[in-house]
Formats: structure tokens, sequence, C-alpha cells
């Protein structure tokens, strides 16, 4: 039987998706390796009554510790306002993931690998 909630060194990026959606009870956590070799962080989401307790931040250190431990690029683009999803603004969200580390593809951080809205960080 697997234990969802325990980091595997060898799983892959859609069970590593799985387990941190189950351990952290979000409604939405999709993660992939795209054709690049990056990690995309296609969607996260916290369920509405469980929202402003760190569930995001947490399943988000877990995104960066599994890039980094695999020295790979994450990839993201921060959702414009969503009162469904609980997207309140595109601005809050560009704060949220720059303390995890991301930048703005724009200015000295531009690559021109990535498309213009994206955010992106590299590993540490």
């Amino acid at each position: 039987m697997t234990d969802w909630l325990s980091p595997n060194p060898f799983e892959s990026v859609e069970q590593f998706s799985e387990r941190i959606k189950r351990k952290y009870g979000l409604s939405v956590f999709r993660v992939y390796e795209d054709s690049q070799g990056h990690l995309k962080l296609d969607a996260i989401e916290v369920p509405r009554g469980e929202r402003k307790r760190g569930l995001g931040a947490a399943a988000m250190r877990e995104l960066t510790d599994y890039a980094d431990q695999r020295g790979k690029l994450v990839r993201l683009v921060p959702a414009s306002r969503d009162p469904h999803h609980g997207t309140t603004s595109r601005r809050r969200l560009v704060r949220f993931y720059k303390r995890f580390g991301f930048v703005e593809n724009k200015g000295r951080h531009k690559d021109f690998t990535l498309g213009a809205a994206e955010m992106y960080r590299v590993p540490r």
C-alpha cells in the first residue's frame, strides 16, 4: 500500500502532485513536467472553508523543495481575478509567489524561452 503523505525520492511529478493534493486537502494541485524539462504549476486551489490557514503556502514550500532536489526550474502563470476559484487579485498572487523565490518574466529577469505572463523560479 502506498503512503500518500510520505515523500519518496523516486516519485514522479504526477505522484508528487497527488500526494500534496491529498496531504493538504486541496481542491486542485496540478504540476507536470513540460517539454523543456521544467516543472509547471498548472493550478492550485484551496477549498473555500480552508483558505487563510497556510495550506497553499505549505504546498508551495513542498513544490519548491521537490524542484530543488531535482534541479528543476518551476514555471507558473498567476491567475486573474476569479471569485469562483478564490482568486481575489493577480497582484496578490504575484506577491504570494515571490515569497517562494519566483520572479516575473520581465526586465532583467526576462527569459525569452518563457511566456511574458509567466513567473519562474530557478532551483537552489
